[in-house]
């Protein structure tokens, strides 16, 4: 009889601590960066690497300082430096805790630009014309 108690007991606890766990590990940061161009559709490159088209949404890992890049078609290329920082409830130490508690915080981030269109070059002139036409005006 002892024994049945000792491993019910033993079952429970078990159950317990594993419960307990599943909800401490729940708890997490979610950090999340969208990007969103006018007009839309234009690639986007972040840290050198093609990621998507705008409107564009995706989770980052680390703050600090990222660099992101537009391109599209009849438009000029866009590049620009964020630097994301942390909110001061995810400074050391309090981020511990942050990732430690049984609820999901959320870090959204926005960035929207206006891509200018593409300038036409201006038809060069060839020397040689130049020249034939300032000697024959003399």
């Amino acid at each position: 009889m002892i024994s049945t108690q000792h491993t019910a007991h033993s079952t429970q606890t078990v159950c317990l601590l594993s419960a307990v766990c599943c909800l401490l590990v729940a708890g997490c940061v979610r950090r999340s960066l969208t990007i969103r161009s006018e007009p839309p559709g234009a690639t986007i490159m972040v840290n050198d690497e093609v990621v998507g088209a705008t409107p564009y949404s995706y989770d980052f890992l680390w703050y600090g300082w990222h660099r992101i890049s537009l391109t599209k078609d009849g438009f000029e290329r866009l590049d620009d430096r964020v630097n994301l920082t942390a909110p001061p409830s995810l400074w050391i130490p309090f981020d511990l805790a942050m990732e430690l508690l049984p609820v999901t915080f959320r870090d959204d981030r926005q960035f929207s630009y206006q891509l200018a269109p593409l300038q036409p070059l201006p038809d060069p002139t060839p020397p040689m014309a130049e020249a034939e036409a300032a000697t024959s005006e003399e």
